[in-house]
């Protein structure tokens, strides 16, 4: 399992780092929908049928990391023309880590300052905010 995929684990609430293991939070939406990454469309994901733009949840962890991973894998291969921030036009370049995060968890739904600094220093300083997120995906637990 990659180190971002954790991180964001950590981040959407459902899973802490004890002693630099990954351990479920009891009762949290993440935890109890087995969605680390609080997808809301991915293969395997169920929804109600009130609900179908509503976060997912998936038959076990095992599934719900495969799934997270499966995105910032797709993410790590996008061109970006936007500024995730500012959302005007940029040359096109390949998805950073600032990019995906803001796409990941939108300000408007988030903090995406204060989400994308936790995440990048629980990297431990291997990367920045603008490193391509296919660096980062390379730093395993």
């Amino acid at each position: 399992m990659t180190k971002l995929a954790q991180l964001i684990a950590v981040e959407e609430g459902g899973w802490k780092l004890v002693n630099g293991k990954l351990t479920k939070v009891p009762g949290t939406l993440p935890a109890r929908d087995d969605n680390p990454g609080d997808l809301r469309h991915a293969p395997g994901e169920g929804h109600p049928a009130d609900a179908p733009d509503s976060v997912g949840s998936f038959a076990d962890d095992e599934t719900g990391f495969a799934e997270l991973e499966r995105q910032l894998d797709l993410y790590a291969g996008r061109l970006v023309t936007v500024d995730p921030v500012t959302r005007a036009e940029v040359p096109a370049h390949f998805m950073t880590l600032k990019d995906a995060i803001y796409e990941w968890a939108p300000p408007t739904e988030n903090d995406s300052a204060t989400y994308l600094r936790n995440v990048v220093n629980g990297l431990g300083g291997r990367v920045d905010a603008n490193t391509p997120l296919n660096r980062v995906l390379e730093i395993q637990a």
